[in-house]
């Protein structure tokens, strides 16, 4: 990694740990927009890139008028991704182009046009304090909060928590008696805990106090830690392409990134126009913790219930991002939920190599990762509780927010509990 003469900031150290974690877990193939990891924007694949299947005739003409940066030409990749998506593998370039270098000479070609192609980008549970804002930390409480509402909520309504897989000793933990029933792709974890095991285990556990009698599933994108908490954007899509099998009329992803030029994401974009606009079902998703107003996709898109975080007094959390990829806030600071039991060793500063043991079946944990479940319980309960379909029972949940301002973020949609 380059060097950084900055990396006294705790805040900084954080985020160059997150990253070595994601590079290190993906064989070094992660790139990023800047000279110090701590300040990047977006991270990327640093051979791929997207392009929509009707683009790619003109995009390989657009890529041939690239005069001598290319040894070869670029191959495209029969690996899965959506049927209206295509991948191509970029060939050597002898002066070392970037990706974001080939794409701006792209962008600039007459015959094709800005915005058509794009990197491959990483979602990721973290790093740049993006989700969670904080490493799990050991509770003396012997009840989740938000607390269960343990009144049949939910019922008959199916939600998928896409997100790094799933404890299944959880299920049968009279500790997490609320977690009865739920099912999901194994995180196949041991007595020493790897980085961000058990947070799409406690994103359920947020859901189902929420929304006691949901059929909940978790679709794993990082099993047994694979990924360091991140997922190519064409991989994720593919895993929602997966969530959809269960028919749900609720899916929480949290997790996300930044951008190119801040553009949306080509990957989602395809996956809503061809799959989510036509079905009964909403995706909610987390803001990031950025502290910014900044796009953070897919919560910025429209259609995309972006959820900030609020700390217990109802102000919006220091972690927490704002503007367009928050439409409203819950609870995400020292959320209280099932994790697994065993030894977590800290990854990141300022708590790197702390260590922590986990022996009653839950964790606190802060961060937009858990304000987005609360959301998401909430909207199930209110398709259960009213027969609405799923983009009604959305509207009625943000209806139900209260509008507030914020000293540091200005006005904001606010959901406080009681929950319940």
């Amino acid at each position: 990694m380059a060097g950084d003469f900055k990396i006294g900031d705790d805040n900084r150290r954080r985020t160059t740990d997150q990253l070595e974690l994601l590079r290190q877990a993906n064989d070094g193939r992660v790139a990023w927009d800047s000279e110090a990891p701590a300040d990047f924007t977006y991270l990327f694949d640093p051979d791929h890139v997207l392009v929509r299947v009707a683009d790619v005739d003109e995009f390989e003409r657009a890529l041939a008028r690239t005069q001598g940066i290319f040894d070869g030409s670029a191959e495209r990749l029969d690996d899965p991704v959506p049927e209206q998506l295509a991948r191509y593998r970029l060939p050597a370039r002898p002066r070392g182009e970037s990706v974001p270098d080939i794409l701006d000479i792209v962008d600039a070609d007459p015959e094709f046009g800005p915005g058509r192609a794009s990197p491959d980008h990483y979602l990721h549970v973290s790093p740049g304090t993006c989700c969670p804002a904080t490493e799990p930390e050991e509770t003396g409480l012997e009840k989740p909060w938000p607390p269960l509402c343990d009144d049949g909520s939910g019922k008959g309504v199916s939600v998928v928590v896409v997100d790094t897989g799933w404890h299944p000793p959880a299920a049968t933990d009279p500790r997490t008696r609320w977690l009865e029933g739920v099912d999901g792709d194994d995180e196949l974890n041991g007595p020493d805990l790897r980085a961000y095991a058990g947070h799409g285990t406690f994103i359920a556990g947020v859901v189902r106090c929420l929304a006691r009698s949901s059929r909940v599933f978790v679709e794993g994108f990082a099993v047994g830690g694979v990924g360091g908490g991140g997922v190519l954007e064409s991989e994720m899509v593919g895993q929602l392409l997966e969530a959809l099998d269960h028919k749900p009329q609720v899916i929480n992803l949290s997790a996300g990134c930044r951008t190119r030029e801040d553009r949306p994401p080509l990957s989602f974009e395809v996956f809503w126009e061809t799959e989510l606009e036509r079905r009964d079902c909403v995706l909610v998703a987390a803001a990031g913790n950025d502290s910014s107003p900044a796009p953070f996709w897919p919560a910025a898109f429209d259609w995309v219930v972006g959820v900030g975080s609020l700390d217990r007094d109802g102000r919006v959390s220091s972690f927490s991002n704002y503007c367009v990829s928050a439409d409203v806030y819950a609870l995400g600071r020292n959320v209280v939920n099932a994790f697994p039991d065993g030894t977590y060793v800290c990854r990141e500063t300022p708590d790197k190599d702390d260590v922590r043991v986990f022996g009653t079946g839950l964790a606190r944990w802060s961060g937009t990762s858990f304000a987005a479940p609360v959301v998401a319980g909430l909207i199930t309960a209110e398709i259960s509780a009213t027969g609405s379909d799923a983009k009604t029972a959305r509207d009625a949940v943000l209806a139900r927010a209260v509008s507030v301002s914020d000293p540091t973020v200005g006005p904001i949609e606010s959901l406080r509990p009681p929950y319940c």
